[in-house]
């Protein structure tokens, strides 16, 4: 075969394989959000059950409590799997038992005026730590293992009976009306937040007074309401209402009196679902906000017309 022919096979095969070559693969479109919706959250999870702690009048026994761990005097918190030491008095080998802190707030702060006298009038708050188990009682001591844990332990944590928790119903499919129209007989107040935060939002855990007496459950929803009454709202932000009102260019300058702006409709920035309830108290999941929730917010509770 002579060099003109060969070239003329290897241009032919190259055409071939050029034909045959797939076409280069198309980059997927990327996805745009459609909407500027806040998510919601998923339902309570076994942690937010378990771990959300709640405020009582009830009184919590101190008669026994966690006094160390395998790691003492080295270590001084402990957590999931780990063995520890409690007072044994009345415990017995075998038992799971939760372990709850009695609360007290460092900073020594009101976030609303009042907040401390609204606290004391339901209770004292606790914090849920997780529960242990017991595996034997040497004398006045009872060895246990932490089978879960919200967050450490430590000594002093007090030991109390474990009950168990009833699953709840979580609606996803909810539309929150910004202005609720059908506004309810039982309302109620942010007393105060899981770790004495100021501000509460989707997922975290809030303290209100209203509870068992009152005939809340767990599973009940509550919306979080806010007002334009300077009266009725946070103090530091009714001082914006010392601002001038409107424009320079005005020719009658605005004057909005309080009569007004106590006419204006309520808000619902946000609701949650009741995770567990005391005499006197509820235990709320945020499950949905359009604002940071705030304590001292006032709540209603969903499904109770007026």
């Amino acid at each position: 075969m002579t060099k003109s022919a060969v070239l003329a096979v290897m241009l032919v095969g190259i055409g071939v394989l050029a034909q045959e070559a797939p076409p280069p693969a198309q980059q997927p479109e990327p996805q745009i959000a459609r909407t500027n919706l806040v998510e919601r959250a998923a339902g309570p999870s076994y942690s937010d059950i378990y771990c959300a702690g709640f405020i009582t009048k009830q009184n919590i026994s101190h008669v026994n409590s966690l006094i160390g761990g395998l790691g003492t005097p080295h270590a001084i918190h402990f957590t999931q799997d780990e063995y520890v030491f409690l007072s044994a008095s009345g415990l017995q080998e075998g038992t799971r038992y939760a372990i709850v802190r009695e609360l007290r707030d460092p900073n020594e702060y009101e976030m609303f005026h009042g907040q401390k006298a609204a606290i004391n009038a339901v209770g004292q708050p606790y914090a849920e730590l997780g529960y242990v188990r017991v595996l034997q009682i040497r004398g006045a001591i009872a060895v246990a293992r932490v089978e879960f844990s919200c967050q450490s332990l430590t000594a002093g944590d007090l030991v109390v009976p474990y009950q168990e928790k009833p699953p709840l119903f979580f609606h996803d499919k909810h539309s929150l009306e910004m202005f609720p129209t059908n506004t309810s007989t039982l309302s109620g107040r942010i007393v105060l937040s899981k770790d004495f935060d100021s501000e509460a939002g989707t997922g975290d855990k809030v303290y209100v007074n209203v509870g068992a007496e009152q005939g809340v459950k767990p599973g009940d929803y509550f919306r979080v309401m806010r007002s334009y009454d300077p009266d009725k709202m946070d103090y530091v932000d009714a001082l914006s209402y010392n601002n001038p009102a409107g424009e320079d260019t005005q020719k009658n300058y605005p004057k909005i009196t309080k009569a007004e702006l106590k006419m204006i409709p309520n808000r619902a920035i946000g609701e949650g679902i009741v995770l567990n309830v005391t005499p006197a108290s509820s235990t709320i999941m945020i499950t949905f906000s359009r604002d940071a929730v705030q304590v001292g917010d006032a709540v209603e509770m969903e499904g109770v017309p007026k």
